[in-house]
């Protein structure tokens, strides 16, 4: 019973994974919205979101390494809610993150590269890496914010989620301008964040025609 689960979830396992990423990143609304406790909300998506990016992992040592990670991750969330003042607990928040979402990034593109003809899954994984490099670049942000706090101008609506709106933003190019990089090293980073993710849509849809065209020519 258990494993014919766990298989019908693996074969959904990529659309479980965005949506799971993006409740990780519409966190703010029942906290905000509906008064939910902050505490409670965040624990719990990056506990849907451990478990969903785990269903990617093939292997056990990748599924091990996202366990470990992930429950790292979470232990410094919940301490950081009690002493939210503790600039430790931020930077080894900051840390951990990083490394629970590179190795979701490992995982997937491990994933995406043996998907040998044009399905569903071979859609959502660049998706779904997408949406990852936004979340990294958002703690590359609050990292560089958490080293000098004049980095950037984020206006009178600052929130922790401003570094990931703001990273979005940059991948994208689309800049509002109401968040704004003022330091070097901030400014840096943004013309990074935004050349890397032109080069990730050209890149995906370079092997898509390219995948499109072997199928079509065998």
């Amino acid at each position: 019973m258990i494993r014919n689960t766990i298989k019908r979830l693996e074969k959904y396992k990529y659309l479980i994974a965005i949506l799971s990423v993006f409740n990780f990143l519409l966190t703010p609304i029942p906290i905000n919205v509906f008064d939910f406790n902050p505490a409670h909300v965040v624990v719990i998506n990056y506990t849907i979101l451990i478990l969903a990016g785990s269903l990617i992992a093939a292997e056990p040592n990748s599924k091990l390494r996202t366990y470990i990670f992930g429950f790292l991750a979470l232990v410094f969330v919940w301490v950081e809610f009690s002493q939210p003042s503790s600039q430790f607990l931020k930077a080894g928040r900051l840390v951990v993150t990083l490394m629970l979402f590179l190795n979701f990034c490992l995982i997937l593109l491990d994933q995406v590269t043996k998907i040998k003809e044009i399905t569903i899954q071979f859609i959502l994984g660049p998706i779904l890496g997408f949406i990852y490099l936004g979340i990294i670049g958002g703690i590359f942000f609050e990292s560089i914010h958490l080293y000098d706090p004049i980095s950037f101008d984020l206006g009178n609506s600052f929130s922790g989620y401003s570094f990931y709106y703001f990273s979005f933003i940059s991948i994208t190019t689309v800049g509002y301008g109401d968040i704004f990089p003022v330091t070097a090293s901030a400014q840096s980073l943004t013309m990074v964040m935004n050349i890397i993710g032109q080069f990730y849509l050209a890149i995906v849809i370079a092997v898509f025609v390219g995948k499109y065209i072997n199928v079509k020519s065998s």
